[in-house]
């Protein structure tokens, strides 16, 4: 990735050197008003590290790097800058504070939000005969929320996993036709990569939420539909707010595009629910 306006040079860029860049891609306001150790210790890594990332792009030094990005952020305005010049104010530590910081994170995902990409997402989930899942950790609560909404719409919807080699037996049954949907967020489970590197021979699609937005450009590339989450800073406690809404957004664009026959499979799963309310209470 070179169509960074901040990367001068054609060059390969280190696991380290990605996350500066994805600080700076989602938060360049910031960046520039910090010294070179607040934004070692915000990003997590060294004052060294941030040296050398900055003469890897081309400057001689942190200061040059910095006066590129103001200078950008000057002629762009981004909206994003606006947004979370009041993230300082914001009181996490208190329950309003914290639901507070959640909006600028789901306003912050919306900034980011391509609607071209949520309309290939879409598609993708109406045409695959089988959408699998994978997720991890926190994580499945989304893999769980999407598989409880897609299958109310009539959709062969599968939790793949999240570990061992019991993952290929599934595999073995992906087929051009399925789709594969990733959740990845801050890092990408080796289960993930190896079903992204799959795609390649058996011909799936995939999905991939991340809340990396320099690995979400990267994916694109790879025809790959990433969909971009932010759910705060590295350092920062990871609420699910801004995921469980980007995913009822997608499930609210389904039930559009598939309109009465959507309200069949609901209307379906009422009569059932009503012939046994007996057996099982509602």
């Amino acid at each position: 990735m070179n169509d960074l306006y901040f990367v001068k040079k054609e060059t390969e860029f280190t696991k380290t050197e990605h996350k500066i860049i994805n600080y700076i891609a989602e938060d360049p306001e910031s960046f520039i008003r910090m010294s070179i150790g607040d934004a070692a210790r915000c990003i997590g890594t060294s004052e060294p590290s941030i040296s050398r990332f900055a003469r890897h792009c081309g400057y001689a030094d942190f200061k040059e790097l910095k006066n590129a990005i103001r200078l950008h952020r000057d002629e762009e305005n981004p909206p994003s800058g606006k947004l979370f010049s009041t993230v300082g104010s914001q009181d996490s530590g208190t329950a309003e504070g914290f639901l507070r910081y959640q909006q600028i994170c789901i306003e912050k995902t919306l900034s980011f939000l391509d609607k071209d990409l949520v309309s290939r997402a879409v598609s993708a989930i109406l045409e695959a005969g089988t959408v699998y899942l994978y997720a991890k950790g926190a994580a499945l609560s989304m893999a769980d929320l999407l598989k409880f909404r897609l299958t109310r719409f009539g959709m062969r919807v599968v939790i793949l996993p999240p570990g061992s080699s019991e993952l290929f037996e599934y595999m073995n049954l992906f087929t051009e036709k399925d789709l594969v949907i990733l959740f990845g967020f801050q890092k990408t489970p080796r289960e993930a990569g190896v079903l992204l590197s799959y795609q390649q021979e058996a011909g799936y699609r995939c999905i991939f939420f991340t809340s990396r937005l320099y690995q979400a450009q990267e994916q694109l590339q790879k025809d790959v539909i990433p969909l971009y989450v932010y759910r705060g800073e590295p350092t920062e406690y990871h609420s699910m707010a801004a995921p469980a809404a980007l995913i009822d957004a997608l499930v609210v664009r389904i039930a559009a595009e598939l309109g009465e026959s959507s309200k069949e499979h609901l209307d379906s799963l009422y009569h059932l629910k009503e012939t046994y309310k007996n057996e099982i209470p509602r």
